[in-house]
């Protein structure tokens, strides 16, 4: 979990005050504000899309209001909500952080417009070991298998049904 990153966002988005534990995901830290910047100066008509998870989202942000940084829109969303945005935008250009995995799907919905990475760096070799056919394989088998303990179950299906239920 990108807990410094995504938590920061979230006590900016919501004013709340949270305790946020100090861990990051390497592929999202690793996207630099610098290097943004950079690609922005490059593609100056191109709509940023960042993930709140990113590194790169407080100084972005930051930059942007005091309009260090020029250009169009900048959208912070979830990574469904970076595809919907990409989609639905009448922008043709985009520049995207996160991992870059996304921009596969965004190509394959959005196919006349333009994606270009944050970082070409940003490639998770973890999240490239789940494919389809795993997940398959794991549901068919049901393997493998894991426990925690009784308490802390209990504690995670109230956060999960919470979370569903402000969705729904």
């Amino acid at each position: 979990m990108d807990e410094l990153f995504l938590g920061a966002h979230l006590e900016r988005v919501t004013g709340r005050r949270m305790h946020v534990w100090m861990g990051e995901c390497h592929v999202h830290a690793g996207i630099d504000p610098d290097d943004l910047a950079a690609t922005r100066r490059l593609h100056p008509d191109a709509e940023l899309l960042v993930h709140p998870e990113c590194g790169c989202t407080s100084a972005t942000l930051y930059r942007l209001g005091h309009r260090d940084l020029q250009g169009p829109s900048c959208v912070v969303a979830s990574t469904e909500g970076m595809v919907r945005r990409a989609v639905e935008s009448p922008a043709t250009t985009f520049i995207v952080a996160t991992e870059v995995g996304i921009i596969h799907r965004m190509n394959l919905l959005a196919p006349s417009k333009r994606f270009l990475p944050a970082s070409e760096d940003a490639v998770c070799p973890y999240m490239k070991r789940i494919t389809l056919e795993r997940v398959a394989a794991g549901l068919e088998r049901m393997e493998p298998r894991v426990s925690v303990p009784q308490p802390v179950a209990d504690q995670a299906r109230r956060a999960l049904d919470r979370m569903v239920a402000i969705t729904a």
